[in-house]
């Protein structure tokens, strides 16, 4: 069985990017394909891998790892994680321009593949990087606690929830602001979870002494059973590279409410979601009817729906497998060629 060597442009245990990394290698290390998780580039030398999976881009370390599998003759997969979309590549702009021209570019059209995690992040890539040798779409995942149970909650009215990252590209600031000031939802109180990225940004939310809505803080540990307290998940971003905290939520038991430029239409033909514009009557007229049909997105029977549906769908436990049968094709051709042609 081949060896494999991830790494990635991040290192911060929190961000998606090395979340997603981790619970790969972990699963992979359960059925028993030897794998490790490194930035080291001596690692290369002393696992001496068959595949190395870089994870991100920019970082000037990726670049060894890419000159080193040539070098090596190993087999290279890039996944960008959504730092190719538009919003991405907006954020220090001008260095990522010249970052894309010296070498980001020459890596995504000589790796052995490229794996993304959505249609909109294909569709985004393709729009910068054209004539890759070959990319394909693998959704990313979330670990599900084992030990956690679905149990129904007893507080009477629904409880509203905010969770992610505290960044403008959230658009927490327009939820807020709807919040704030609609009177509709005077009576209805909010809780605002993430890690403070941007200081600035949240201090211009302006949220301290408002009556209903309460930021509590960053929400790292027993996430399910944390979030399995509240209802409804209400998500303005315009953008979600990872999308994992939809599907913490999800197999928590809460419905949803996305802004609908993330695309996430199976979710509400599923009865999981709504997606929206987001604007005052919209949010105000989803909520209306949430609350009329609040038994059933309250009762076991939904919550347990939304738990089996997580499950069968996006834990890492079989998504891993996506990720095994595509490292599988790139070292038997045959079985490939014959993929192709079925």
């Amino acid at each position: 069985m081949f060896k494999i060597i991830y790494t990635s442009s991040e290192n911060h245990k929190n961000f998606g990017v090395f979340k997603v990394v981790t619970s790969i290698n972990n699963e992979l290390k359960k059925k028993k394909i030897r794998s490790i998780f490194s930035n080291n580039l001596l690692k290369v030398l002393c696992f001496k891998p068959d595949l190395i999976h870089i994870n991100g881009c920019w970082k000037v370390r990726l670049i060894f790892f890419f000159i080193l599998a040539k070098i090596l003759k190993i087999k290279i997969i890039i996944s960008p994680h959504g730092m190719m979309d538009p919003i991405s590549l907006n954020q220090k702009s001008f260095k990522k321009k010249i970052a894309l021209f010296l070498y980001q570019k020459i890596i995504f059209k000589n790796s052995d593949l490229i794996i993304v995690n959505s249609k909109i992040e294909k569709k985004n890539f393709l729009k910068i990087i054209k004539n890759v040798p070959k990319i394909i779409i693998i959704p990313h995942g979330i670990n599900i606690d084992k030990d956690f149970k679905i149990t129904k909650n007893k507080n009477k009215d629904l409880k509203f929830i905010f969770f992610s990252r505290i960044h403008k590209s959230k658009n927490l600031d327009i939820l807020v602001k709807l919040w704030k000031n609609d009177n509709f939802f005077e009576k209805l109180k909010l809780d605002i979870y993430g890690e403070i990225l941007n200081r600035k940004y949240f201090t211009s939310l302006n949220i301290k002494y408002s009556k209903n809505i309460n930021y509590i803080g960053p929400l790292n540990n027993n996430i399910q059973q944390n979030l399995s307290k509240y209802d409804v998940l209400i998500h303005p971003s315009k953008s979600e590279n990872f999308g994992l905290v939809i599907f913490e939520a999800l197999s928590s038991g809460l419905f949803l409410i996305l802004n609908k430029k993330l695309e996430k239409k199976f979710l509400e033909k599923n009865n999981f979601a709504k997606n929206i514009e987001f604007n005052s009557k919209e949010l105000r007229n989803t909520i209306k009817n949430i609350i009329k049909n609040k038994r059933k997105i309250k009762s076991n029977l939904y919550k347990k729906k939304s738990l089996n549906y997580v499950k069968k769908n996006f834990d890492w436990e079989k998504i891993s497998n996506l990720y095994i049968q595509n490292y599988k094709k790139l070292f038997d051709p045959w079985k490939s060629l014959k993929s192709k042609s079925s």
